[in-house]
């Protein structure tokens, strides 16, 4: 279970220490219970069954600070639990976050892939002049001062 503990084991642990408690409290009343019961009567008599009774508080106070620590190791497990779950919780919608993300970003791919399929497409058929001021098509006259400015725009284009 990692770093956390069996919530499970820390309950089945404070079960035990439950029982325990209950056992303690049950010999404790049985053993008052006796001395209670005996036919004795003087002052140690007395003084024995206050002192049963005195002690008998005092091993349900014992009692008590063992249910209180069972208490305790259930509530501790619940939280144990609440982690685990938060952590599976996490893992879960971090991994479908990767996935997401990444089906996403296969899904740009292929959306550019697709988008540079169509340029290349169409740079294989159409010339890459299509859009150009300077054309075969509309090219000066031999001589024509324009040329300058002809050979400026294919050096910018890197054509020259």
């Amino acid at each position: 279970m990692g770093l956390y503990g069996d919530p499970d084991e820390l309950d089945r642990l404070a079960a035990r220490l439950r029982e325990r408690a209950a056992r303690i409290r049950d010999e404790a009343a049985t053993h008052e219970a006796r001395g209670h019961a005996a036919k004795w009567v003087s002052d140690g008599a007395a003084a024995y069954r206050e002192r049963l009774s005195r002690d008998r508080a005092e091993v349900d106070r014992q009692a008590a600070e063992i249910e209180h620590a069972a208490a305790l190791l259930a509530e501790h497990a619940d939280s144990v639990r609440q982690i685990i779950a938060d952590i599976a919780q996490i893992e879960r919608e971090t991994r479908q976050w990767f996935v997401d993300t990444g089906k996403s970003l296969v899904d740009r791919a292929d959306d550019l892939i697709e988008a540079a399929g169509r340029t290349l497409r169409r740079g294989l058929t159409e010339p890459p002049w299509v859009n150009w001021p300077f054309r075969p098509d509309n090219l000066p006259a031999a001589g024509d001062i324009r040329w300058l400015e002809v050979g400026r725009f294919m050096r910018g284009e890197g054509a020259l």
